[in-house]
């Protein structure tokens, strides 16, 4: 569980690319490849805000194999199952969990307990959560979650420029065309189709918070030419990017 004190930025969970927000809290399930990364501007000396998260993890398995399997814990073993595709908790249910987050970093040893067990509850009864992903997305096993999570990175870190197969399959110690089976197994989608997808989320997010023209916010989110970024533009969002702009505006 994460919560996001301060900063904003980009975040991958499961097969979902989108910004994060300061305040906002996600359950991720039992290795769902996941990577939070900060606004570039928090990068910089002068910043004057850093960006922190407040994060609880525990074993499944933490209070004995049968400890989610017994009737009192039906409805949080549902939540679990859920949270294989991440799930944003909302309304009510994210200020509680955040006030108990910040009761149990003032508590000591077994005390932190009474407040993840009240976490349990908040999640069990909530009608606030909502999937992040369409399909269930995770890892084989913790290690097979982390090389995931060093080829999102990549990702993130490098869709803006020339980015590659090749190289991601050196990352996830595979021959490209392991590797394109590998990631497709695990997104339900192919890496290039992946890369455009964060392109075109970051085109949106340029189009709506500024100024840039067209072309210049084309270049700037890794396409080569103005002609394929409207086409995979208005392929993805139905509309073209001018019009895109002027009703995200309204």
């Amino acid at each position: 569980m994460v919560y996001c004190e301060t900063g904003f930025g980009k975040k991958f969970i499961g097969s979902s690319f989108s910004d994060y927000h300061q305040g906002e809290l996600a359950l991720i399930g039992k290795n769902v490849p996941h990577l939070f990364k900060a606004d570039d501007q928090f990068y910089d000396e002068e910043a004057d805000i850093k960006p922190s998260s407040l994060v609880i993890q525990f074993l499944e398995d933490f209070l004995g194999n049968t400890f989610f399997s017994t009737p009192e814990m039906s409805e949080m073993k549902k939540v679990l199952s859920f949270s294989m595709n991440g799930l944003l908790i909302n309304g009510e249910t994210k200020e509680k969990i955040r006030n108990v987050m910040y009761q149990m970093m003032q508590e000591e040893k077994i005390r932190k307990l009474k407040g993840l067990f009240e976490i349990f509850h908040l999640l069990s009864v909530s009608k606030e959560l909502q999937p992040l992903s369409l399909s269930t997305v995770s890892g084989i096993n913790l290690n097979d979650s982390a090389k995931m999570q060093k080829v999102l990175n990549y990702a993130l870190n490098n869709f803006k420029e020339d980015i590659t197969i090749q190289e991601a399959a050196k990352i996830a110690n595979l021959s490209p065309s392991a590797f394109c089976r590998y990631f497709k197994l695990r997104t339900h989608k192919s890496f290039l189709g992946f890369v455009i997808e964060m392109r075109l989320i970051e085109a949106c997010k340029l189009l709506k918070e500024s100024d840039l023209p067209v072309l210049d916010i084309c270049y700037e989110t890794g396409f080569k030419n103005l002609s394929n970024f409207n086409r995979l533009f208005r392929k993805e969002f139905n509309q073209n990017p001018l019009i895109y702009r002027k009703t995200a505006i309204v």
